[in-house]
């Protein structure tokens, strides 16, 4: 199998390196330092001054359906992110409602793509994924938000939890019950309900990680019928798609190979200085991510390939968001200066030793964001290996 790039990818990889060496420290450090103020997600960062850069450089919807996007593929999308993430860049096509804004050309109505798009384009609107509900878990198919249908308009009533960026956002694209007979995946629609309806309270869900969630509430939201993405009822094939696109992510693994190679840089030459075991764990971690980097890829490929990518990609999940625990574990172990730092951002001695202990925090939620680990082995089990359920 040939995993080299092809002439295209390799121009782009280029040119988000030429980008981020454009960007001196004082300025990553201020995007960093925006992206902390807001409480933002730092396993998936997002800073709007670093969201404008890329706008800058025609980064932001490289692979959009025409005529918005650039005619970019999968896979030069996927070198870009992977380049800006792996560079400590605190936004990347990836982070900047990619899969929410794919669902808005293809389903949207032509008046709200028109008046819509424009400004994601130029950095100027933003959207959060409404799924997760307080009592459904992993389960998003058990939600209880319904949108019950007056006329030109749905009422909604209900609530969202784990909607990242909701402060941040203009719009919630929001997994809805409008078919109140309905049970499952069926009777769903979603919907784009602003963050400034009447009705409307976004409250803020600090986790473990350090930063900011929310759960969102729904009163008697009054969101206009032109608002639904696809037609009505139908919003869970609408939510597949882009779960398939979210899937052939990295879960902690890009974090990972970054923290690692700071690592190196910090013992090159004094290897000595390691004990043997540190040394062969080393050399173990380097194989596993490259590992996962491939998972990673070939949910990528398969999906250019027009190839069901979910299975696949669920492998990649499972995998990185494990291993991203288990390296910052021993990372920890290793920098023992990072047990006594408390808050990422604060002024620390060692750096890499506080964003260490950023990272074990942070890798917690690696397994549960995006459907837990659990979910992710039933997938495999049911949709790769064909088990029936229960065995």
């Amino acid at each position: 199998m040939d995993f080299s790039l092809s002439e295209d990818e390799q121009a782009y990889r280029d040119k988000v390196r030429q980008l981020v060496d454009d960007v001196d420290g004082a300025q990553m450090r201020a995007f960093w330092a925006e992206q902390h103020a807001l409480g933002g997600d730092r396993m998936f960062p997002w800073a709007l001054s670093a969201h404008k850069v890329l706008v800058e450089q025609g980064l932001i919807g490289l692979d959009w359906p025409a005529p918005w996007g650039k005619g970019a593929t999968s896979s030069e999308v996927f070198v870009v992110a992977e380049e800006l993430v792996a560079a400590g860049f605190p936004s990347s096509p990836v982070t900047s409602s990619h899969s929410l804004v794919r669902g808005l050309i293809s389903h949207g109505s032509p008046k709200i793509v028109e008046e819509q798009l424009p400004k994601v384009l130029a950095g100027d609107l933003r959207y959060a994924g409404g799924l997760s509900e307080p009592e459904a878990g992993s389960d998003l198919f058990a939600l209880r938000t319904t949108a019950v249908r007056h006329g030109d308009e749905y009422v909604v009533n209900g609530s969202k939890l784990w909607t990242s960026y909701a402060h941040e956002a203009q719009y919630i694209s929001t997994l809805v019950r409008t078919d109140p007979e309905s049970t499952r995946h069926r009777g769903l629609s979603m919907l784009l309900i602003p963050t400034d309806a009447p009705g409307m309270e976004i409250k803020p869900v600090w986790v473990v990680g350090g930063w900011r969630v929310n759960q969102c509430f729904f009163e008697d939201v009054r969101v206009p019928v032109s608002n639904r993405l696809g037609p009505e009822n139908e919003g869970a094939a609408i939510l597949s798609a882009g779960l398939s696109a979210e899937r052939s992510m990295s879960f902690g693994g890009t974090e990972s190979r970054l923290l690692l190679a700071r690592l190196l840089h910090r013992f090159a030459g004094a290897a000595d200085e390691l004990q043997d075991n540190d040394l062969e764990a080393i050399g173990r971690f380097v194989t596993k991510l490259e590992v996962e980097r491939l998972l990673n890829v070939a949910a990528n490929a398969k999906g250019i390939r027009g190839e069901e990518a979910s299975v696949a990609g669920s492998m990649g999940k499972v995998f990185g968001s494990e291993l991203a625990q288990e390296f910052a574990q021993w990372l920890n172990e290793l920098l023992a200066d990072s047990l006594y730092q408390r808050e990422w951002g604060a002024a620390a001695d060692d750096q890499l030793a506080a964003d260490a202990e950023w990272f074990v925090r942070g890798t917690v939620t690696v397994t549960v964001a995006g459907g837990t680990s659990e979910i992710q082995r039933n997938a495999i089990a049911q949709r790769g290996l064909g088990l029936p359920k229960g065995a």
